[in-house]
C-alpha cells in the first residue's frame, strides 16, 4: 500500500457521527499494515454496532412535522416571538407588534408602539417597552391597560412570572412591579450590568451580572440572600432543585440554590450560550466550540456530545421526545436526548431570525413556531397525514417546486446515519399493458419510503412513472375505504432495516427533489 492512502472511517459511539479521512504520509510496512487492518476492522465492527442501534431506535413521537400555516408579517421581526394561550406576539422592525392566532396564523391585530427589545406576556397582558416607557397591552385588542415611565432604557428582556414583572435598566437597577397594575414593589441597585434575563423560581430571583456575579434575591423584598462570583459573565440561569448556568469562562456550572456553592462544573471549548434544557437525568447546553452536550444532572459527567454545523445562538429546547436547536441558519435540527444521535433537520424557506418557540395546544399537540429574517411566521405540527399535493396538471416534471410543497408537506426524514444500502431494484412494469405497479415488490422488509400522498390518482401515476424510470422500486398504495380525503400514497420498496430505507430516502431526495420519510409496514 502506497503513501498518502486515504481511509474513510465512520465513528458511532453516541458522541459523533461523521466521516473522517486519515492520510498516511509514510510507506506502510507489513507490521503497520496489520495495525491499520486491525484498526479498520475495529471501526467496522463499531459502525456495525451503530447501525444495529439505529435499526432498534423507535420512531420519534414528534417527527415528521407538517406545516400548519405560514403567515407573511407586515415587517421583519425585531425580537423573538412570545406566546400566551392561543396567540403569538411578534415585535416588528417598523415599531409595531403583531398578534397572530395560533390556530390559523391570522394576524388578529397590529399596533404601533415603538417598542424596543424583547416583550413579555402573562395574565392576558403583553408588556412592551420603549426607551422611556413601559406599557401593558391587552392581548385581545392591543389597547394600553397601563403605562409606567422609565428613567433609562432596558438592558435585558422583561420577565413576567406569576403576577410579577421584572425590568432591568441600563443604570444597573432592577425593578420589580405588580404586573396587573404597574405598581412598583421594590427597586435595587445591583452594582453590575444586567444583560441577561433574570430567573424567578419560588420565592427567589436569580440575577446574572456582567462582572461574573450571580446574585440571589428574596422575591418579596429584593433583599440579597447570597452572591457567587464566576470567572466569566454568566448566561441565563435555569433554577430547579439546583441552579444550572453556563459562563463566558468556558465552564458550565451546577450551583446550590441554598447558598450558591459550586456543586460541580464542566470545562468546555467555548463560552456557553443561552439557557440550558433539563430532564430527570441530564442537562443539555450549547457552547461556542460548536457543540451540543448532555451531562449527568447529578454529577456533571458528560453523557454525549454532538458537533453542530453552525454556531449556536441559543440553548436547546426539549419538544416532545426530542431536543430542538435552531437560529440564524435555515435549519432546525433534532437530536435524541438519550444519546445525541441526530434525527434529521428541517429547512426553513430562508434564514431563521430566532430560535423556535414551542407551544402546546389541545387541538394540534406541540407546535414549533419559527420566524425568518424576511418576516415569515410558520407553525409546524406533528404530521397527521402524509403530504397532500394536488398536481393534476403534472406531466412527468423533473422536480417539485418549493411552492408545491410549502403548506402541506410533512418535513423531517430519518436520522443522519450514513449507512449505505443496496440500490433499490427497479419496479416491475407489465410489458403487455404498460401498467404501473400498485403493490410493492417485497423482500420481507419492515420499512418503506413515502414520498407523497396525493389526492389525484393521475398525479400519483405521473410521479410513480418518474420514479420507476429512474430505477426505484416504487408503487402506489390505493386510498383506504372511506378515507376522506382519498389519498394515493407513493412509496418506494420495502427495506430490511431503517438505515437502508433512509439511505434510499436521501438518494431519491437528491435525484428527484422530493421530501420523504420512513414508514413502518404492517
Amino acid at each position: 500500500m502506497s503513501a498518502d492512502t486515504p481511509f474513510n472511517c465512520r465513528y458511532y459511539n453516541g458522541v459523533r457521527l461523521a466521516r473522517t479521512t486519515i492520510s498516511c504520509s509514510v510507506q506502510i510496512t507489513g507490521a503497520i499494515r496489520c495495525g491499520i487492518v486491525a484498526l479498520v476492522g475495529s471501526l467496522t465492527l463499531l459502525a456495525a454496532g451503530g447501525a444495529w442501534a439505529q435499526e432498534r431506535r423507535a420512531p420519534s413521537r414528534l417527527l415528521p412535522l407538517e406545516t400548519l400555516w405560514t403567515t407573511p408579517l407586515p415587517a421583519p421581526p425585531s425580537a423573538a416571538p412570545v406566546d400566551e394561550a392561543d396567540h403569538v406576539f411578534v415585535p416588528l422592525r417598523d415599531g409595531q407588534v403583531a398578534a397572530v392566532n395560533v390556530a390559523d396564523g391570522e394576524v388578529v391585530w397590529q399596533m404601533p408602539h415603538g417598542e424596543v427589545g424583547q416583550p413579555a406576556v402573562g395574565d392576558a397582558l403583553l408588556f412592551v417597552a420603549t426607551s422611556d416607557e413601559l406599557r401593558a397591552l391587552d392581548t385581545a385588542t392591543g389597547l394600553t391597560r397601563w403605562s409606567f415611565p422609565l428613567e433609562a432604557p432596558l438592558s435585558a428582556p422583561l420577565v413576567w412570572n406569576s403576577g410579577w414583572l421584572v425590568a432591568a435598566l441600563d443604570t444597573q437597577t432592577l425593578l420589580a412591579l405588580r404586573a396587573a397594575t404597574g405598581e412598583t414593589i421594590w427597586r435595587r441597585d445591583m452594582n453590575g450590568g444586567i444583560h441577561v434575563t433574570p430567573s424567578l423560581a419560588g420565592n427567589r430571583m436569580y440575577v446574572s451580572l456582567d462582572n461574573g456575579g450571580i446574585v440571589a434575591l428574596a422575591l418579596m423584598s429584593g433583599d440579597p440572600l447570597w452572591e457567587q462570583r464566576l470567572n466569566g459573565a454568566p448566561a441565563e440561569i435555569l433554577p430547579l432543585d439546583d441552579l444550572f448556568v453556563g459562563a463566558a469562562d468556558n465552564h458550565f456550572y451546577c450551583l446550590s440554590e441554598l447558598d450558591g456553592t459550586i456543586k460541580w462544573r464542566m470545562r468546555t471549548g467555548g463560552d456557553v450560550v443561552g439557557l440550558p434544557a433539563v430532564d430527570e437525568k441530564r442537562v443539555y447546553f450549547t457552547s461556542l466550540d460548536n457543540m451540543l452536550r448532555a451531562l449527568n444532572r447529578t454529577n456533571g459527567v458528560q453523557q454525549w456530545r454532538q458537533t453542530l454545523t453552525a454556531r449556536p445562538t441559543a440553548g436547546p429546547s426539549q419538544v416532545g421526545d426530542l431536543l430542538v436547536l435552531g437560529g440564524l441558519s435555515q435549519d432546525l435540527r433534532f437530536f435524541d436526548p438519550v444519546d445525541g444521535v441526530s434525527y434529521g433537520n428541517i429547512s426553513a424557506p430562508s434564514e431563521l431570525a430566532f430560535p423556535p418557540t414551542s407551544i402546546s395546544t389541545p387541538a394540534d399537540g406541540p407546535l414549533l413556531i419559527t420566524v425568518t429574517g424576511d418576516g415569515r411566521l410558520r407553525a409546524l405540527r406533528r404530521a397527521t397525514a402524509p403530504e397532500q399535493l394536488d398536481l393534476a396538471a403534472l406531466t412527468l416534471p423533473t422536480a417539485m417546486t418549493d411552492t408545491d410543497i410549502d403548506d402541506a408537506n410533512p418535513v423531517g426524514g430519518g436520522t443522519t446515519d450514513t449507512t449505505t444500502a443496496t440500490p433499490a431494484v427497479p419496479a416491475a412494469v407489465d410489458t403487455q399493458t404498460g401498467a404501473l405497479p400498485t403493490e410493492r415488490q417485497t423482500v420481507g422488509g419492515e420499512y418503506a419510503i413515502q414520498v407523497a400522498a396525493l389526492s389525484n390518482g393521475a398525479t400519483a401515476s405521473a410521479l410513480l412513472g418518474r420514479l420507476v424510470e429512474q430505477g426505484y422500486a416504487a408503487y402506489v398504495v390505493e386510498p383506504r375505504p372511506g378515507e376522506e380525503p382519498a389519498l394515493y400514497r407513493v412509496r418506494i420498496g420495502d427495506f430490511p432495516n431503517r438505515p437502508a430505507a433512509e439511505a434510499i430516502g436521501r438518494q431519491v431526495e437528491d435525484d428527484q427533489d422530493v421530501e420523504w420519510f420512513v414508514v413502518s409496514l404492517p
